[in-house]
């Protein structure tokens, strides 16, 4: 039998799904490196790495749907593993509890379609322009949210949809004490009135009221809230139409 150079001997690359193209055999004399342990070790870790990435996020997509069609109450592990279409231990793994449940549902939506950011408003000097961008963004918010903002009031008893809650009335205050700077001028008695005013302008069940229950289009929604405010930046007089005394 004819000896084979050293120079053409071939090796079999098992692995060689990860050398991608690579063909099974590799003629050592084409000078080809393969892959180190260390090197297919962290290709086997990163692999598992974006798995686990992709089931996080499929499950943190079937409770987020699960919280918008039938609220957080009513979301069980077992609904939440069969729409991801995983085992519920799987749903155990990366959500230990309620709260990292709402947590990564919080973060899924977030990301889909975040809220307004109040920041954003105090760019605009006027008042009035002020207010009517900011309500125009969050009855969109609204609109397009409204089936799980709906279900976050109805389960208000639930901790974790209670500590949110409080969260966004904090965020919602912070965006009053932007909308009412250039309403009123120094000592006006009207300060508390203007402030809750607007505060319930920017409530969600106000645009539910207006708009759900009223049958108002956000538009109008709008305007009304923004005469609402108008009235009360004014003196009382004006607001009810008082002719002042002679």
């Amino acid at each position: 039998m004819r000896s084979i150079s050293s120079s053409r001997k071939w090796v079999y690359a098992a692995d060689h799904s990860f050398l991608g193209a690579l063909p099974t055999h590799v003629n050592i004399g084409d000078h080809v490196s393969l892959p180190k342990e260390g090197q297919r070790r962290s290709y086997r870790l990163q692999r598992r790495a974006v798995k686990q990435a992709e089931t996080h996020l499929a499950l943190a997509r079937a409770a987020f749907e699960l919280h918008s069609s039938m609220g957080p109450s009513r979301t069980t592990v077992s609904a939440i593993a069969e729409k991801a279409g995983v085992q519920r231990l799987t749903v155990y793994r990366h959500f230990p509890d309620e709260e990292a449940v709402f947590s990564a549902c919080s973060a899924y939506s977030f990301g889909q379609d975040p809220p307004p950011n109040p920041e954003v408003w105090r760019s605009i000097a006027e008042p009035e322009a002020r207010l009517r961008t900011a309500l125009l963004q969050l009855y969109g918010y609204y609109s397009r949210k409204r089936q799980l903002l709906a279900n976050l009031y109805r389960d208000a008893e639930m901790p974790v949809v209670a500590a949110a809650l409080v969260r966004r009335r904090d965020v919602l205050a912070k965006g009053v004490a932007i909308l009412e700077t250039g309403w009123l001028g120094p000592g006006s008695e009207n300060a508390r009135l203007l402030v809750a005013a607007i505060g319930h302008a920017l409530d969600f069940t106000t645009w539910r009221s207006l708009v759900e229950n009223q049958g108002l289009s956000e538009d109008e929604a709008v305007e009304a809230m923004l005469v609402l405010v108008r009235c009360v930046s004014s003196s009382l007089a004006d607001c009810r139409g008082e002719k002042p005394s002679a």
